[in-house]
């Protein structure tokens, strides 16, 4: 018997449409939870209906605008970078930044966390997502790896790490240029939280990692996309954002841990990942990595890869997060991950 069971919850909703001469709609509708936090996200399939028409297109003139516009003033691009962005001091950082080919790294204005670095991760101001190549990604990636080094070696109480992106206004990026953030910090934020204890709740009661049973139910269904090193690639169950996708690595949950290799395979999943979005239309995106100091681990967590996609940017856009997501943290599917997995597995 599996290990892991993924709950739907069915049911019909009937109304009478006055797009349809108050003739009787009859809508299913799945609830579906999380197996690990039980979270639950919805999905509607005449949803899709109403993201046409709410959920507008990119305007590529509006976009072409921003960049010009941002770009003049940006501080992260050309030699701005080195008068417009803070130095960490000489004690932490000789040189005051870290640099891994065109990634530069170093503090934010406005901390959230104890290390709270900001991550320029090209000269480019603007990138499509087909852009962000996967040497290009490898090169932020591993300056945050060497960062968390750094702060392993000064700070014995880090012990969460989370390797972020916004990109774009709608993800809740205040700049256009392409740029990580990380946070380094004693305790874990909310979900990052909730995914460790729940994880080690699982391994008391199972004996083995429910990120290793997870792929290993999953290998073979509807919902896993690829291999690539030793990350395995997936599509949640019961996403927590629109078009998730998500990365489990076979055994390592500190990201200070993680290989040269592993970090290029990680870069390489982001940008095919990217990839494809841009084929579904999309421009803007969030993700994040999950990890734990080793010693800190406990035996039920990996280092996990989420990312999703974002509301596009047009004149008045609307956002894509309301009262379901914010206040009652449920998701709503419009694609379903099934579906969402099998258009994504020729990407990689």
């Amino acid at each position: 018997m599996a290990k892991i069971a993924f709950e739907r919850i069915q049911s019909e909703v009937r109304f009478l449409n006055p797009l349809r001469d108050f003739a009787e709609d009859l809508h299913p509708l799945e609830i579906r939870r999380d197996p690990l936090l039980g979270d639950v996200s919805i999905h509607n399939p005449y949803l899709k209906d109403k993201a046409k028409a709410f959920f507008g297109e990119c305007d590529q003139d509006l976009i072409r605008r921003l960049v010009e516009e941002s770009g003049k003033n940006c501080f992260f691009c050309g030699e701005r970078v080195e008068q417009g962005t803070p130095r960490f001091t000489s004690d932490f950082v000789a040189e005051g930044r870290l640099r891994v080919g065109e990634a530069v790294l170093f503090p934010n204005l406005f901390s959230l966390g104890t290390h709270h670095p900001v991550i320029c991760l090209c000269k480019a101001h603007f990138l499509q997502l087909s852009d962000f190549r996967p040497d290009m990604m490898a090169d932020g990636l591993t300056a945050a790896q060497e960062f968390l080094k750094i702060v392993y070696q000064r700070d014995p109480s880090a012990a969460f790490t989370a390797v972020t992106a916004n990109y774009l206004f709608p993800a809740g990026a205040s700049l256009v240029h392409p740029h990580l953030q990380m946070l380094i910090t004693p305790v874990p934020y909310s979900y990052h939280g909730r995914l460790i204890e729940a994880g080690n709740s699982y391994f008391h009661e199972h004996g083995s990692s429910y990120f290793t049973d997870l792929i290993e139910q999953e290998r073979e269904g509807p919902r896993y996309v690829a291999r690539r090193g030793r990350w395995d690639w997936l599509v949640p169950f019961s996403p927590i954002g629109n078009n998730e996708v998500m990365a489990v690595h076979d055994s390592v949950s500190d990201y200070g841990l993680l290989s040269g290799t592993d970090i290029t395979d990680l870069a390489h999943g982001i940008s095919r990942v990217l990839s494809f979005y841009e084929t579904l239309g999309y421009l803007s995106f969030n993700y994040a990595a999950y990890s734990v100091r080793n010693h800190r681990a406990g035996k039920g967590f990996r280092c996990i890869f989420k990312i999703i996609t974002r509301q596009n940017l047009y004149p008045n856009y609307r956002n894509d997060d309301y009262f379901l997501q914010k206040l009652l943290q449920t998701e709503l599917i419009i694609t379903l991950p099934e579906d969402l997995a099998m258009a994504l597995k020729g990407h990689f």
